[in-house]
């Protein structure tokens, strides 16, 4: 059986952008730290460029099945395409190729937060956010109560959320939108900012039999607050963040995160493996932030592989994903 891994990759030498617009993208050890795991199941991997070339690789290559962890194309001016991780998905479905992970539909609503916060909202808690298309909109800003977080409504992988994200009134909230709209090029999502403890949880599967595979709470490691997994956090995560696997909350409260993490993967649509982010309010109620349904999946820091490793070994992990999709999609494996 011979598998396309698909991915994209990190451009160099690229100064006019901000320096994590490719952020998402995964490094060539990931890469072939997937590849070694997928080998496990006696199948033939080929890592596979999703770029402009991808329709024809695809159909030179032959292949079977297509392992996707592309985030899809941007453009080298900074501007953000809010369908970019679709692109590599919608591919796949062009050829015929069955592939993992979740369909164009569920990554183009994924990566744009408000959407899938509305998406979302129709079983599972959210906080009260505005959506910011240009200056025009900003007086709607007038409408929540501060703190604020502050975020590029089209990204993952915490760009474009620094620091300087938390907003403490409407004037600085009104800056960083301004800020992020010209270097991001994307509209801007304001969200009422929440105190409790930051949860993410991995769901793996298909329904009717998606599972949680764990739960971790995302503390800083020096308690300061307030605390933001920003991009400066997540990229100094030995220093700066202590993971609680499980995280340190009761059971009423886990078992509400599960209940809804569940939810949002089927509103969604996610397939195979997504991880659920959420954050508690002040009277402690989970309440939803993003789906992140291409998780990444570095061995060491990507946060799926985090929480799972005292339970599952990161070759199963990565070879789960797989299986999942091959049982969806009725094809054998080796």
């Amino acid at each position: 059986m011979k598998v396309a891994l698909l991915f994209n990759e990190r451009p160099a030498g690229i100064s006019s952008v901000p320096d994590d617009m490719f952020e998402e993208y995964d490094s060539l050890e990931t890469i072939r730290e997937i590849a070694h795991a997928l080998c496990g199941l006696r199948v033939e991997v080929e890592p596979v460029v999703a770029d402009r070339r991808l329709p024809w690789r695809l159909e030179e290559g032959r292949y079977d099945f297509a392992f996707n962890i592309a985030e899809g194309p941007l453009t080298l001016s900074g501007q953000a395409r809010r369908c970019r991780e679709a692109i590599p998905a919608a591919v796949c479905e062009l050829l015929s190729v069955p592939y993992t992970g979740s369909d164009a539909l569920t990554l183009t609503v994924t990566l744009d937060k408000a959407m899938a916060r509305r998406v979302a909202s129709a079983e599972v808690s959210v906080s009260r956010a505005v959506l910011l298309q240009s200056e025009a909109d900003e007086h709607q800003i007038a409408d929540l109560q501060f703190p604020a977080i502050v975020k590029p409504n089209d990204e993952g992988s915490s760009k474009g959320i620094r620091k300087c994200s938390f907003a403490s009134d409407a004037s600085e909230a009104v800056e960083r939108a301004r800020q992020l709209m010209t270097f991001y090029r994307c509209p801007v999502l304001v969200e009422e900012f929440l105190p409790g403890p930051e949860v993410t949880v991995a769901v793996a599967g298909n329904l009717p039999d998606a599972r949680v595979l764990g739960m971790m709470e995302i503390a800083p490691a020096d308690d300061s607050r307030p605390f933001i997994y920003s991009l400066e956090v997540r990229r100094d995560w030995r220093r700066r963040v202590v993971y609680h696997i499980p995280p340190r909350l009761d059971a009423s409260t886990q078992d509400c995160l599960r209940s809804s993490a569940l939810a949002a993967y089927r509103l969604l649509g996610c397939r195979d493996l997504a991880r659920m982010d959420f954050r508690l309010d002040s009277r402690g109620r989970p309440c939803f932030l993003e789906c992140n349904a291409l998780p990444g999946l570095n061995p060491e820091y990507g946060d799926v592989a985090i929480l799972s490793r005292k339970t599952l070994p990161y070759e199963k992990l990565v070879q789960g994903v797989l299986v999942d999709a091959a049982r969806r999609t009725g094809v054998r494996l080796p």
